[in-house]
């Protein structure tokens, strides 16, 4: 019950850190030869772990890497996969509140 309390908190870092990787691609939407980055998540028994942040090179040096529809997208999924996450340890933790409650 404890690991996948961990598997979601580590799940929940990663959704994090590309919601802010997101916003600040979006923040340089404007920016000449702004290259954007992404990042590459993998899952892992214990959870999910940053595997690697990428580089876009910007194409041009008037141009940003940036696509707005892109990273739109990616800063909806993170919010969905961080509230589902948050879902997850709250009802582990009404279950485990439970049961400490039969065993008391």
């Amino acid at each position: 019950m404890i690991s996948s309390i961990s598997s979601s908190l580590s799940a929940i870092k990663a959704d994090i850190l590309r919601n802010d990787v997101s916003a600040h691609n979006t923040a340089n939407i404007n920016t000449p030869g702004f290259a954007s980055t992404s990042v590459v998540q993998t899952s892992r028994n214990y959870g999910t772990e940053i595997s690697a942040m990428r580089k876009t090179e910007s194409p041009s040096k008037d141009l940003s890497a940036t696509d707005f529809a892109e990273e739109a997208a990616e800063q909806i999924k993170a919010k969905s996969d961080l509230a589902l996450n948050a879902k997850v340890i709250k009802t582990q933790n009404k279950m485990l509140g439970e049961l400490l409650n039969i065993t008391a």
